[in-house]
C-alpha cells in the first residue's frame, strides 16, 4: 500500500491565475517546495515565464523537462554550465559581474533592501557596477530584490523608497523583479513577480496544492495499561482498537507532532497517539475503520505547522523524503 502525493491542479492554476497581471517567475527550488519538481515544472510550463532555483544542479534538472527560462536566485560558480544552458544568473557585485561579461552569461542585478541574503546594498558598489554594465553594453535581464517581511507595511514600504533610489543608481534599462511573500497585496511599481509560496496555495485567499494520502497498514487491539510506539509517550487508558499508518519522520512528519494532530480516515477525524516512527505512526480508531482505508494525512499545511509551531515552507519540503513515487494529479473538473 502505497502513499501519495496528491497535487489537485485546479488549486495549482486557480493560484496562478492571481498574479498573471504580471509576469510570474515560479520558484521550484527545494523540489518545488516538496510537491515534486518534475510535476510542478510539467503542469506549470504553459502559466508561467520563467522558473526559479538556487542552484546549477536544479537549474540541471528543471531543464530536463521544461525549455522555459531559468534564473538561479542565488551565487552560481559554474558559469560556463549556466551559459551553455541558458541559465540566467544573479549578481550582486563587481568580480562577479566581470566574470558573467566574460563567461556571456545573462544576467540579473540584485539589490539588498533588507533581506541581507543577496544582493548589494552599497551605493559604491552599485555605482561601479553601473559603469561596468555602460561599458560593455550588457543587456540586463532584470532588477531584483527580495523583501523580507511584508507583514510590515511600514517596513515593507520604507524599503521599496530604498529599492527605487538605488536603482536609481543602473542607468541600464532593465525590468524590476521583485519578490517576498505577500509583495502583491502592495501597489508598488514592479514588471515581474517571484513566485513562491503563494503558488502552492499559503497566502491569503489561496488553495492549498498537495495533500499526503496513506493507508492503514495494520489494525491491532490494546488493552489498558498497554503502551504504543517508542517510550511512554502513550498509555492505554480505556482497551480500544488502533491503526498503523505507513508515514514517519523518514518521510518527512515531523516527530514533534507526536501525539498532536489527527487525520481524516472515511470522512471522519482521528487523533494520532504514541511518538512518530522513522517510518509509521499509530492513530486511535473505531469500528468504521478497515485496513487498506485511506488516511489524508495532510491536507492543508498550516495546520501541521501550527501543532508544530512552524511555518508552511519547513513542513512542505520536509515531504520531499515521502516513499512512494506514483503522484495522483486531480482536478475538480469532471
Amino acid at each position: 500500500m502505497e502513499n501519495f502525493k496528491c497535487l489537485n491542479l485546479d488549486a495549482l492554476r486557480y493560484n496562478l491565475a492571481c498574479y498573471q497581471s504580471k509576469k510570474v517567475v515560479l520558484m521550484v527550488k527545494s523540489n518545488a517546495y516538496g510537491h515534486g519538481v518534475k510535476e510542478i515544472v510539467s503542469l506549470t510550463s504553459a502559466y508561467v515565464d520563467a522558473f526559479g532555483v538556487v542552484s546549477e544542479r536544479e537549474a540541471e534538472v528543471v531543464r530536463n523537462f521544461c525549455d522555459k527560462r531559468i534564473i538561479i536566485f542565488a551565487p552560481a560558480t559554474n558559469l560556463n554550465a549556466c551559459r551553455e544552458g541558458g541559465v540566467e544568473i544573479i549578481v550582486d557585485n563587481e568580480e562577479d559581474l566581470r566574470k558573467a561579461i566574460d563567461c556571456g552569461c545573462k544576467i540579473h542585478l540584485a539589490i539588498n533592501v533588507g533581506m541581507n541574503r543577496f544582493g548589494t546594498k552599497s551605493e559604491i558598489v552599485l555605482k561601479s557596477m553601473n559603469n561596468i554594465l555602460e561599458a560593455n553594453e550588457v543587456e540586463l535581464k532584470s532588477i531584483y530584490t527580495h523583501f523580507p517581511d511584508t507583514r510590515d507595511p511600514t517596513r515593507t514600504k520604507r524599503q521599496y523608497e530604498r529599492f527605487c533610489n538605488l536603482r536609481k543608481l543602473i542607468s541600464r534599462p532593465a525590468p524590476v523583479c521583485f519578490g517576498g511573500s505577500g509583495i502583491y497585496n502592495y501597489p508598488f511599481s514592479y514588471d515581474a513577480i517571484r513566485l513562491g509560496i503563494g503558488a502552492y496555495g499559503y497566502e491569503k485567499n489561496r488553495m492549498p496544492v498537495m495533500s499526503i494520502v496513506s493507508h492503514i497498514t495494520k489494525i491491532f487491539y490494546a488493552k489498558s495499561g498497554e503502551y504504543i510506539g517508542y517510550g511512554k509517550k502513550y498509555r492505554v487508558k480505556k482497551a480500544d482498537f488502533f491503526g498503523v499508518v505507513n508515514v514517519g519522520y523518514g518521510d518527512g512528519l515531523m516527530r514533534a507532532l507526536s501525539q498532536n494532530f489527527s487525520v481524516e480516515i472515511n470522512g471522519k477525524r482521528f487523533e494520532a497517539v504514541g511518538n512518530i516512527c522513522m517510518d509509521a505512526f499509530f492513530v486511535k480508531i473505531d469500528k468504521s475503520v478497515s485496513v487498506g482505508d485511506e488516511v489524508l494525512v495532510m491536507s492543508d499545511a498550516s495546520y501541521l505547522a501550527k501543532r508544530a509551531k512552524t511555518i508552511p515552507y519547513e513542513i512542505l519540503t520536509n515531504f520531499s523524503n515521502l516513499r512512494g513515487t506514483v503522484k495522483k494529479i486531480t482536478s475538480n473538473k469532471k
